[in-house]
Order: structure tokens, then C-alpha cells, then sequence
């Protein structure tokens, strides 16, 4: 039992040595420096071949035309929409959306004014195709875009 407190003593008096003050002394500063050169190395890049103009805003004007006629701008839109998300143009898919809703805007209160009985149906179908034009551009599927344009293609059917 003697024998383990005199180990014990000797690291004791090992720990609280110069030199293992020393090592200890070592080892933080080691620490820290690696530490502010790891923390020195998250700095901010930048990329002075971006572009510096700001992005000016667009005029949205809601388009006008009969109910045909905005059905037929839909369509041709609605096809445009497919074409720039299979292509992987963002910015094409998006204008081509604002589009969209710009001309559910204006076609939504004609359809709501010719009443009729079928009226809430045919709005409700509309908004249908029109959460398909948006989830498209929102989660990249031309499929939702597809299936859109076959549906305005049944609505106009049906109003024939």
C-alpha cells in the first residue's frame, strides 16, 4: 500500500513540475492558434464578376382580351412554362409564371361576371391549373406544368 502512495507522490510532484507546466503552457498555445487559423480561414469571398446593377422592378399590368383570348394567352403561356423548366431556365420559368397569375387576374372576374351555374366550378377548376403552374416552378416538375395545359385544354373544350 506504501508503495502506491509513493507512485502517487511522484506523479504528483511530476504534475506540478516546470516542465510539465511548460508542456501544458505549449500545448494551449498550440490550441489557439489553431483555432484562430481555422477561425481566420472562414473569411467572406468576393466576387467582383458579379454583376452591380440592382434589378428593376416590373410593371405588372393585368392583360386584357376577351375570355378567349386570355384563354388562348394561358395556353401558350402554360406551354412556355414546360418548356423553360424541362430546360432548366429559372428566371424564364418564373416571368412565365408572373404571366400566369397575371392572366388568372384578369380572366378570373370575367368568368365570375358571365355567371352561369357553373360558375364556381369553373373557377375552381382554373385555380386548380393555376396551383399546378406554381408548384411546377416551385419544385421544378414540367410534369405539373403538362398536366396544366392538358386541363386549360379541357376547360376550353367545355366552354365551346
Amino acid at each position: 500500500m506504501n508503495l502506491l502512495v509513493h507512485e502517487f507522490s511522484f506523479l504528483h510532484k511530476y504534475m506540478n513540475g516546470e516542465r510539465f507546466q511548460l508542456l501544458r503552457h505549449v500545448r494551449t498555445f498550440v490550441l489557439i492558434g489553431a483555432l484562430i487559423a481555422v477561425a481566420s480561414s472562414c473569411a467572406t469571398t468576393i466576387n467582383l464578376a458579379a454583376p452591380t446593377t440592382l434589378a428593376q422592378p416590373t410593371v405588372t399590368t393585368l392583360p386584357t382580351g376577351t375570355t378567349s383570348e386570355l384563354f388562348g394567352q394561358m395556353q401558350s403561356t402554360l406551354s412556355e412554362l414546360s418548356l423553360a423548366i424541362t430546360n432548366e431556365d429559372k428566371s424564364r420559368a418564373k416571368t412565365n409564371l408572373a404571366t400566369v397569375l397575371n392572366i388568372w387576374g384578369a380572366l378570373k372576374p370575367q368568368i365570375e361576371a358571365e355567371g352561369g351555374e357553373a360558375v364556381d366550378q369553373m373557377v375552381e377548376d382554373m385555380q386548380r391549373i393555376v396551383d399546378l403552374a406554381s408548384s411546377s416552378v416551385q419544385r421544378t416538375r414540367p410534369a405539373d406544368a403538362d398536366k396544366a395545359l392538358r386541363f386549360l385544354d379541357l376547360v376550353i373544350q367545355s366552354q365551346q
